[in-house]
Order: C-alpha cells, then sequence, then structure tokens
C-alpha cells in the first residue's frame, strides 16, 4: 500500500519474507473481526517463514528463486483459483524439493488459507513511484495551476502547496486527499476553465514520489500507516453509504456498477486512481439521490481500497456441470471414484474433504507427493492442471456428489 513497504524490504530477509514491513499492528483486530475474507494474511507470512517458502520463493525480489516471486502471482485471482495455480506447480516443486533435501510441507485447512491470503496480501502494496514521470504528470495535467511543490507561494494568488504529503510513503494519503477535497477542485477547475485530470497505472505513486523529492517541508517526520484491513474497508463501504449504489457485497445496482469486474488485478494505487477518475460523476450520482459525499479520515480510504482489492479473492461459485466435465477431463476419475467404485485413491463421494471452500484444496496438497509418486517415469503431461474457475467448478461438483450420497459412515 506505500512505498515504505518496499523500501523497507531491500537487504533485509526476514523483513521481506514478512513482507509487510514489520508491521502487526492489525494483526490481533483482523483474528477478531467479523471476518467476511478467509485466511489471515498475517499469520500467512509467519508460515511462509516456519514452513520454509521462503527458499524457493520471493516476496518483492526477496527470497528464492528457484519458484515464481509471491509478489507477482497474487492479484486478480480467487482463493481457489490460487489454490489451483499451487497445485498446478506441484510437480516441480517436489522434484526442486528433493534435489535441495527439503521436506515437503504440509497445511490444515486454516493454515493453507493464511498463505493464500498472504500470497494475495502483498500485491495490495505498491512500489515505489517515479518521480521523473511524476513531475511530467504534474505538468501535462495542469496540476502546476493550482498547486505548488517545494516553494514559497504568495498569499492571493489561489496556489495550494503539496508539501505535508511528503511525510507519507503511501500514494492512497494523496489519493484521500483529492477525494476529500474534491468538490473545491472540481468547482475551482470548472471556473479556471481546467480539464478534470484522469489518473491511471502508477501515475498517482509518481505523483506522491515527485512531491517527496521536491519538498521543503520541515520536520518531514515519515507517516507510516497501518496495514489495510478489508474487513474494516468492508464496514466502512457500508457505513459511508457506497453499498447503497454499488451494492451490500460491491455486486452493483442499478445505480453503479458491479466492482468485482471493475476492480481485478489492481493495485492499490490504480484503485485509488480509479476512484478519483469517477469521483465527478459518483458525486453528482449522490447529491441526486440525497447520499453526503462521503470524507475519509486516517486509515479509512486504504481500508476501503483493501476491501476493493479483496472482492475479488472471495469468490467461492462453482457450476456442477462444468465441475463435472472436470473431473472427467482431468482424468480425475482414473484414481477416485463418485460412487463407490474400487479405484486407487478414496471415494470422494465419501469424503469429507469436499465439504468447505479450501478442503479439497488443502486434502490435493498435502497429499501431492504420493499422488506424484504413483505417476509412470516421462508422464509429467499427464498431471491435472487447473486455470481459470476449474477449481472452483470442480469443488462445487465433488459438493454435489457429497450432497447426494448422504453423511460419511
Amino acid at each position: 500500500m506505500g512505498n515504505a513497504c518496499r523500501l523497507g524490504l531491500r537487504g533485509l530477509r526476514a523483513g521481506l519474507i514478512l513482507g509487510l514491513c514489520g508491521y502487526g499492528g492489525i494483526q490481533g483486530a483482523w483474528a477478531q473481526a467479523d471476518q467476511s475474507f478467509p485466511g489471515n494474511p498475517f499469520d500467512g507470512r509467519h508460515l511462509f517463514v516456519d514452513r520454509a517458502c521462503y527458499r524457493c520463493h520471493a516476496v518483492w525480489g526477496n527470497g528464492g528463486t528457484l519458484g515464481p516471486d509471491f509478489s507477482a502471482v497474487g492479484a486478480g485471482r480467487s482463493l481457489q483459483q490460487l489454490a489451483g495455480l499451487f497445485w498446478n506447480h506441484t510437480p516441480r516443486m517436489i522434484d526442486a524439493g528433493e534435489e535441495e533435501g527439503f521436506e515437503w510441507p504440509t497445511f490444515t485447512e486454516a493454515e493453507l488459507a493464511d498463505i493464500i491470503s498472504y500470497v494475495y496480501y502483498v500485491k495490495l502494496f505498491d512500489e515505489p513511484g517515479d518521480p521523473d514521470l511524476g513531475e511530467r504528470w504534474f505538468a501535462d495535467k495542469a496540476c502546476a495551476q493550482c498547486h505548488t511543490i517545494g516553494a514559497s507561494t504568495r498569499a492571493g494568488t489561489g496556489l495550494l502547496p503539496l508539501d505535508e504529503y511528503a511525510r507519507y510513503r503511501s500514494p492512497v494519503m494523496l489519493a484521500q486527499g483529492m477525494w476529500n477535497h474534491g468538490p473545491t477542485m472540481r468547482a475551482t477547475q470548472a471556473v479556471r476553465g481546467i480539464a478534470l485530470p484522469a489518473l491511471a497505472g502508477t501515475e498517482t505513486a509518481d505523483l506522491l514520489a515527485y512531491i517527496r523529492r521536491h519538498s521543503q517541508m520541515r520536520d518531514r517526520d515519515v507517516v507510516l500507516l497501518e496495514p489495510p484491513d478489508p474487513n474494516e474497508g468492508q464496514r466502512l463501504f457500508r457505513s459511508k453509504g457506497c453499498s447503497r449504489c454499488h451494492g451490500i457485497s460491491g455486486r452493483g445496482s442499478s445505480f453503479a456498477p458491479d466492482l468485482h469486474r471493475t476492480i481485478p488485478r489492481l493495485q492499490a494505487a490504480e484503485i485509488a486512481g480509479q476512484l478519483w477518475n469517477h469521483s465527478a460523476t459518483m458525486a453528482s450520482a449522490m447529491a441526486a439521490r440525497g447520499i453526503s459525499i462521503p470524507r475519509f479520515g486516517g486509515n479509512e480510504m486504504a481500508d476501503v481500497i483493501a476491501y476493493l482489492y479483496y472482492l475479488r479473492f472471495y469468490e467461492t461459485g462453482g457450476d456442477v456441470d462444468e465441475g463435472m466435465s472436470v473431473f472427467l477431463r482431468k482424468g480425475c476419475s482414473s484414481c477416485h471414484a463418485t460412487a463407490g467404485e474400487p479405484v486407487i485413491g478414496p471415494d470422494l463421494s465419501q469424503s469429507g474433504v469436499t465439504q468447505t471452500l479450501l478442503g479439497l484444496a488443502t486434502a490435493m496438497w498435502n497429499h501431492a507427493p504420493g499422488m506424484y509418486a504413483l505417476l509412470e517415469p516421462g508422464t509429467m503431461n499427464d498431471w491435472p492442471r487447473f486455470e481459470g474457475d476449474e477449481m472452483a467448478n470442480l469443488a462445487a461438483y465433488l459438493r454435489s456428489v457429497a450432497a447426494a450420497a448422504g453423511p460419511p459412515p
């Protein structure tokens, strides 16, 4: 969420692996809150160390290189999609572990949820912006017509200094300031005939980097935010009135779009930019419905952005018919029964692992070495791989089979 996270990880192996700049301020709050999102990333970061995942995987470029960097794989995938991605790479991981003498790590269902949540969470943090690009955006977007950075501002000019934002490493605080002052900014720009600037990609982070480089603010003690909490963000999403237009779970309504479709794969600065780009439209729509435009303080916008970022993560649906097709197409039926036939693996119609969100994925992970050992040498292409929503569809199908079969003995 802030550049401090990236900068604080450089060269700090332990800090890197914890991946959240050593913050733990909301760990207890996360665990005690009304959890809408499975898994606790703060517990997951400890599992990342305890199960020695760092020997093969890095976070933000720090750690092992045998496997992919976890900061590059999380965003935009649901919990079950990430579980499928983990599964797809198990043969390579098993081979690498045997070559290096690593013991295969196993997880409980809660632990797997924690570590997948951690993988997803770290992508929420932004890499540092580019101050040179920020200078370009500051000019191109006509910011200089209303604002100054690092220069004394004469009274009566109407120019407002932005130096105070140099205290922050997170571009979300700049976005929060823009949002809170949005009505005044839009009115001023309308009078001066200045087009409302749009922000895309990393431009918010770039602008903050430019501010930090040129600010002449004294006593620039860095202000570090608490790690954002999507559970708190969900509460704010409702209390600030966002759900009155976007729906109670962000699924959209006749007044505003489905956020599940517009947010996937965006990082914090990008989500902040999207909020700003649509702020004028949202303000008009809210005014028409008699809804006050919300203001954000402290860590509130960061929490709301974390909630929006996590919308895709907790999508639990699945298509039963598609799942049956996956079960047959991936060769699962050659080892597993769904109606009592004698086969190699357990009868999944009588297994309790299919009853919960990650039960199937946890069982598959823990038994992966045994399943891999059953493959004939040179038949790696026979290893089933799951793309898109195939894991979710498979889980939905197996739940339906188990429900039809009744409680296991």
